[in-house]
């Protein structure tokens, strides 16, 4: 027997509860899976997979002065490794040397041994006062670099709540360096994760019970998407034996999976309303909404887990993580769709319509929600402005309906089954309007796409630094105190490393001078330098002041290469020495390096396999090219606004971010990817539904009507819900967080309104029938039914398309 969605939606209808039970099974494997493997599975790091300069530099200085300090036998070197940690203190009206400061520093060192005691870890190497400090130039200040183990970095915690306990206003404790910065970002990271959860669902129920009028319904999807998340999550806690998984993973899962398991679910219980109101079976309407919406969602899925294996290409760990979390949720979100929804309607029947609720209730219960978890749960500002905006637009929509008379398609159903084929509606208006004027409307949505995309041409990459973190935060405040004490923000620095004879006459000249090109450089401080003529090796170390993860340290170190140190060794033969610049600001330069050079290899082959997806989905060229060009736009104009907002601060206040002075330099390509492939579903989704007319009536210019009215309320509603989700996570306090929930909801709402209510009616329109052009070279496709067909020929008449067609139309 031939195994089709169909076939799986039909079993799953008529056996619902062997398929339940089979997804409680693997739910509890996936709980037990989490709490025992999940951990260790999110511990890998971060970084690049390849071997790049600034590892480069590093391995050359461990080899060459292990050797003279006897840090690189083996056999000697069988301790845990170390990372450092600065320790900043000070004290209003005392400095370093006071009796009463001395006093309250060796308390403080009493107090990390005893806290490590009580908790029964080992996490300092040594004792505190086995360490010296150094005092800043205006002596009120003591810093101390202390070592921690590695394999404690976990535990760092138990010190943190030390430097908090001693800091009471008069006395200040930070700590600053690696693992407490790590600490603080995984902290946010869960902080972000529950807020954005938080949102995307309860704006979610809002909108699923709009466009169904009902709480059952409301509910199956976001139940489906929770079930997708967990399932996801426990396979996580598998393939992160094997790959290296970091702790951003959790919030992708979450994220990816409420965005499309929300619509997956959306786009298929829609379907199966519509054929029941047709008058079809629950078991036969079960089997078409599988046939046909179920087999776009598997389509659609398809195409987002394709597009996202362009990020594994990368040699770089955060886009390999990122990519295998949205992979993994995705395809388990399209495997609840097909499966459990099915058996979810076989066992509730048309009780998944049931429990209608009028909108005023929708609204006072959404507004009692927001108001019970803003006191329990503390939320701010921002989530009282983004449920503002919510109950805004459920008014203008209730007062739309009241005093117009215009239906808003699917936006709150009627008590009573709507007719399929009325021909009538807000979006049917709108579609009829721009038909009428398509070069207008195509000129104009194009503007507006490439005016936004333009901002992109100012975008500078990086990564976020201590310096984005909020104000308040201890790390922050450290940070900035060091900076003003010490004149550098933590302990990274660019590292130099002069392979050669560096005892010769002309490298050492050109040392000399390198050095007194970097004391004076305003990016770098004095270097230290260490010459090691027997090892054939120099070491220049100097700190950057400021955050060493800003644009300024980046662009110094980026200077360091092209310019300082080609001028210090010009005259001196390039064959002689090699120069690499290490240290953790080059690291940063080195990835945004390697991912420029990967990127036109991601988008060459995303764009690729869209092409021939379309191609094999639609069997028309011309759609394939015309999607992939409107996808590219929709894209264009969404990293041109994660720019103008982010980078150049447009309205940022309004929205309550961080300005940043540089985009991470993941986002574009990540964004990329997921946008690529989401966008696909509203297009699959959209033109299955054109094309199951159009091959039905031959008739172009109405099957675009036809489609665009029969997907509008769906798209929006799952548009609105995608732009929730994302949005909650942009609420976040991690501005790497922010600007990637911005951007993947400002290119989801781009691509729901501007794209499909102008661009694409405009464009089918003035293609007509050469839209489904397919050459005779190429008629050898497989013809694969994406859509599929009702039992019954359906007729749909539209009104206000003759008077919209020239003469001569082809339809």
């Amino acid at each position: 027997m031939r195994v089709s969605v169909e076939g799986i939606a039909s079993f799953s209808g008529r056996r619902p509860w062997w398929i339940v039970a089979g997804w409680i099974l693997a739910l509890v494997a996936s709980g037990a899976l989490a709490s025992t493997m999940l951990e260790s599975a999110l511990e890998g790091e971060q970084g690049p997979t390849k071997v790049l300069e600034y590892e480069r530099a590093q391995m050359l200085i461990d080899e060459r002065f292990g050797e003279i300090d006897g840090t690189n036998n083996e056999e000697e070197s069988t301790g845990p490794e170390t990372s450092g940690e600065f320790v900043l203190i000070l004290a209003d009206g005392l400095k370093p040397g006071d009796a009463a400061f001395d006093q309250r520093v060796t308390e403080f060192g009493d107090a990390l041994a005893g806290a490590q005691t009580e908790h029964d870890v080992e996490v300092l190497v040594g004792k505190f006062s086995d360490y010296e400090g150094m005092v800043s130039e205006d002596g009120t200040t003591l810093l101390t670099s202390i070592e921690v183990f590695e394999e404690s970095a976990g535990e760092i915690e138990t010190l943190l709540h030390v430097a908090d306990e001693f800091t009471d206003g008069t006395f200040e404790v930070y700590m600053i360096g690696n693992a407490s910065i790590n600490h603080v970002f995984s902290e946010l990271a869960e902080s972000d994760l529950v807020t954005g959860e938080t949102i995307g669902v309860a704006i979610a129920i809002i909108i699923l019970a709009l466009v169904f009028g009902a709480v059952v319904s409301a509910f199956i999807p976001i139940i489906l998407a929770i079930a997708a998340i967990f399932a996801a999550i426990g396979l996580t806690a598998i393939v992160g034996q094997f790959m290296e998984l970091n702790e951003f993973v959790p919030n992708i899962l979450s994220m990816m999976g409420l965005a499309v398991g929300i619509d997956y679910s959306l786009f298929i219980l829609s379907r199966y309303k519509e054929e029941r109101e047709r008058g079809l079976e629950k078991q036969q309407a079960i089997e078409v909404a599988g046939g046909t919406a179920g087999r776009a969602v598997v389509f659609s899925g398809f195409t987002v887990v394709l597009a996202m294996l362009g990020m594994l290409v990368i040699p770089v760990r955060t886009f390999q993580a990122f990519g295998v979390g949205s992979i993994l949720v995705v395809f388990l979100a399209v495997i609840t769709g097909i499966t459990l929804l099915p058996a979810i309607i076989g066992i509730l029947g048309d009780k998944v319509h049931a429990v209608r609720v009028p909108l005023p209730l929708t609204a006072g219960l959404f507004i009692v929600g927001v108001v019970v978890l803003t006191m329990t749960a503390g939320f701010g500002t921002d989530v009282i402005m983004v449920s503002a905006g919510v109950m805004l637009i459920l008014i203008v929509l209730t007062l739309i309906r009241r005093f117009t008379g215009v239906k808003l398609s699917g936006v709150y159903g009627d008590e009573t089954p709507s007719d399929p084929d009325a021909s009538s509606g807000m979006w049917n208006a709108i579609t009829i309007s721009v038909m009428k004027r398509p070069w207008m409307s195509m000129i104009g949505a194009a503007a507006i796409l490439l005016i936004l995309a333009y901002f992109y041409l100012d975008l500078e990459k990086g990564t976020s630094g201590i310096s984005v973190l909020p104000d308040d935060l201890p790390a922050k405040k450290g940070f900035e105190k060091l900076d003003e004490k010490f004149g550098f923000g933590s302990d990274a620095r660019a590292v130099v490393a002069i392979d050669g004879d560096v005892g010769s006459e002309p490298i050492a000249s050109a040392l000399t001078k390198l050095e007194q090109l970097m004391t004076v450089d305003d990016g770098l401080q004095a270097p230290d330098v260490r010459v090691e003529a027997g090892a054939n090796l120099a070491v220049l170390r100097s700190q950057i002041p400021g955050d060493p993860q800003n644009q300024k340290a980046l662009n110094t170190i980026r200077d360091l290469r092209s310019e300082l140190i080609p001028e210090a060794f010009a005259g001196v033969p390039d064959s002689s020495y090699e120069a690499l610049v290490g240290g953790g600001p080059a690291e940063i330069v080195d990835s945004v390096k390697i991912t420029d050079e990967y990127l036109p290899v991601v988008f060459a082959s995303v764009l690729s396999l869209s092409f021939i997806l379309l191609l094999l989905a639609f069997r028309s060229i011309t759609i394939s090219i015309a999607s992939i060009i409107m996808n590219l736009l929709s894209v264009g104009a969404a990293y041109g606004l994660v720019v103008l907002v982010f980078q150049k601060g447009f309205l940022i206040e309004l929205f309550g971010f961080e300005q940043v002075d540089q985009i991470e330099f993941w986002l574009p390509l990540f964004m990329f990817s997921i946008l690529f492939g989401l966008s696909m579903d509203y297009h699959v989704f959209m033109l299955s539904r054109i094309k199951e007319h159009y091959d039905l009536t031959g008739l172009a210019t109405e099957s675009v009507a036809f489609g665009l009215r029969r997907t509008a309320s769906i798209i929006t509603g799952a548009a609105l819900i995608m732009v929730a989700v994302f949005g909650g996570f942009a609420l976040g306090d991690i501005a790497f967080f922010q600007s990637m929930g911005f951007g993947l909801g400002a290119a989801v709402l781009i691509d729901a309104t501007i794209v499909r209510s102008l661009l694409v009616p405009s464009v089918l329109r003035i293609l007509g029938d050469r839209a489904w052009y397919l050459p005779k070279w190429l008629e050898w496709i497989p013809n694969i039914s994406i859509e599929g067909r009702s039992p019954e020929v359906e007729t749909d008449q539209v009104t206000g398309i003759a008077e919209a067609a020239p003469a001569g139309a082809s339809d």
